[in-house]
């Protein structure tokens, strides 16, 4: 690269950097600099999060509640009355009651309005601004709610007030607390319809849990509804936990069980609506964002298939939040009353806890695109192994670096032998100048004397490739740990690097520079120093010199997003090649013809 070329290279830098600027944004689109700011995280949240249905809606009758517009769905018909004289007079207008359930793990509300869930608070788990971090969004309308269908209606029960109370306890009327002495609590949500129909729904607690047991037991409704079936539904969705919300976004999915097969269902990053109706043997549905899901798994019988509604709604001029809903369709029983079980797992995404259920809820985790799900065995190892070292070394920082160094040495061999090829190639090169010299006009010769000069000096030209590549599904399965595992979310390691699972940013700038970002982070630009010297110790051919410094700079630029735990690692990694490199002394390495062995030799070798 000669002056002319590096100043040509920092001017269109320089212009790059200045169109970001807002001086020039309000020079070229003033209108658009004039316009309103975009909305932070939590004024979003607070205007997207609003109850789906009004207050004075619960005391309505089950005529007028929303039904589902869709071919899968019957709307309800205006002129239909009939419904009205299920409703007992005590469900309308009656004030709704919370239950309100204490755990260790989270705190957790139930409605009486259609006996929901209404909130899930975790303790363990912080939201991005410091606060309890509340998975439920929209107050939880219809989450765990129950559909039916009947004569020509969607009979919605998810605004009807049922009986509450809490099972066999001597605690207050609206507050249960599970701990070492109440292990286990109950919740009892009633209705009971004129007709003799009756639904009760048990909701019960564990101490040490993110799951807990939903009991169905419905009465008198196999000869009333149409189809057969009634269907479980999970209307919310799940809040955003992140700041990134592009990043949260991004993760934001259905997953289902049907039969074996793993289903996924998305939505684009824009704002958009999309259903999906699968039919199947349904086992469970998950909704999940980056760290978290919410998944109803039926215990007992299967289910008759799963309804998905997906939801994209703006936020400012780029993000969006992603809602999803699913419904899951259960057969009733021959016989007038149904009972059935749902596990319902409310919490964090981890691989032990999720695994332990046993019915592969774990596979969504990791299995976002499909490079995760390629490398997937490979991340699973690495982050068994991360937890293993967590269990001696508490801070996931140190485990990263114990991690580094045993990665270092697990993979010295390979890298010891990568140096030796390197050497080797270039040892040989004033040789194989002389063959393209001499053979220039015949290239089929020239390819056949390169390659017996490979064999005559024991040279092999993917010995310094073939390591790097043998290494690839490792660096690709850390990438993955670091970026989506909630065990990294939040870790701490030392001085500015609060979380590992996050860029570690210390200052911010005014523009954004393309490709690097707006933010200032340390690691990566460590990271391109260590590269730097890494390079300019291998590389010994002059045409290659530029590469020791667009390398380091577009890695620079390329990391500067990644989480820190990645550029801990990375940079780590090269400051260890680098010290193998100075100690591991390849210099006094002597290129010579590779002995041929005689006949006689050979034999000789056999016998003995």
């Amino acid at each position: 690269m000669n002056r002319d070329t590096i100043i040509a290279f920092l001017l269109i830098g320089i212009i790059l950097i200045f169109t970001q600027t807002s001086y020039y944004k309000k020079m070229v689109m003033p209108k658009s600099q004039s316009s309103q700011q975009d909305r932070t995280v939590e004024d979003t949240l607070r205007r997207v999060n609003k109850p789906v249905v009004p207050a004075e809606k619960k005391t309505r009758s089950i005529n007028e509640t929303k039904p589902i517009k869709s071919k899968e769905v019957p709307v309800a018909k205006k002129e239909n009355l009939q419904l009205n004289k299920l409703l007992p007079k005590t469900a309308i207008g009656e004030k709704e009651k919370i239950i309100r359930v204490e755990t260790p793990l989270y705190e957790a509300k139930i409605s009486s309005a259609g006996a929901t869930i209404s909130s899930w608070k975790l303790k363990k788990y912080k939201s991005f601004n410091g606060k309890p971090l509340q998975l439920i969004s929209a107050g939880g309308y219809d989450d765990l709610g129950l559909l039916f269908f009947a004569n020509n209606d969607t009979v919605d029960f998810g605004n009807i007030n049922y009986s509450l109370e809490i099972q066999k306890s001597n605690q207050a009327d609206s507050l249960v607390v599970v701990d070492e002495r109440n292990p286990i609590a109950t919740v009892v949500a009633r209705l009971s319809l004129k007709n003799g129909q009756e639904i009760v729904k048990k909701f019960i607690f564990y101490k040490d849990k993110y799951n807990i047991d939903f009991v169905v037991n419905l009465k008198g409704f196999d000869s009333w509804v149409a189809n057969n079936s009634y269907y479980v539904t999970w209307k919310s969705g799940l809040n955003p936990t992140e700041k990134r919300l592009r990043d949260d976004a991004g993760y934001s999915k259905v997953y289902s069980m049907l039969g074996k097969e793993l289903d996924e269902f998305s939505i684009g990053n824009k704002p958009q609506y999309k259903k999906k109706k699968i039919i199947g043997s349904a086992l469970w549905a998950a909704v999940r964002t980056k760290y978290f899901t919410s998944a109803i798994i039926s215990k007992g019988k299967r289910g008759r298939g799963i309804i998905i509604e997906g939801r994209g709604i703006p936020v400012g001029k780029k993000d969006i939040i992603k809602r999803f809903s699913t419904t899951i369709e259960m057969p009733l029983n021959s016989g007038t009353v149904t009972n059935d079980t749902f596990t319902v797992y409310i919490g964090p995404l981890e691989y032990n806890t999720a695994r332990k259920l046993g019915v592969k809820l774990d596979k969504v985790i990791m299995s976002s695109g499909w490079y995760e799900r390629l490398f997937r065995p490979f991340s699973i190892a690495i982050l068994v192994s991360f937890k293993f070292l967590h269990k001696f070394i508490p801070n996931f920082g140190w485990v990263i670096v114990v991690f580094s160094f045993l990665i270092k040495i697990v993979v010295y061999p390979l890298t010891h032998k990568s140096y030796v090829s390197m050497k080797k190639m270039q040892l040989v090169q004033p040789l194989m100048a002389e063959i393209k010299e001499k053979y220039k006009n015949d290239p089929q010769r020239m390819n056949k004397e390169t390659m017996k000069l490979y064999k005559e000096y024991g040279v092999n030209p993917m010995g310094g490739c073939l390591p790097t590549l043998l290494q690839m599904p490792l660096l690709v399965g850390l990438f993955i740990v670091f970026r989506s595992t909630i065990e990294l979310r939040g870790a701490p390691f030392l001085l500015w690097i609060k979380d590992l699972s996050m860029p570690d940013t210390i200052a911010s700038l005014p523009f954004t520079i393309p490709m690097y970002g707006n933010t200032i982070n340390v690691l990566p630009i460590v990271m391109g120093f260590t590269m730097y010297f890494q390079q300019k110790m291998t590389t010994q051919d002059p045409k290659q010199k530029s590469l020791t410094y667009l390398m380091p700079i577009f890695f620079v630029l390329l990391f500067n997003s990644f989480p820190s735990g990645l550029n801990l690692y990375y940079t780590l990694f090269n400051i260890l090649t680098i010290a193998q490199q100075y100690f591991v002394k390849t210099d006094t390495l002597e290129i010579k013809p590779v002995e041929k062995k005689t006949n006689k030799q050979r034999s000789f070798r056999k016998k003995r």
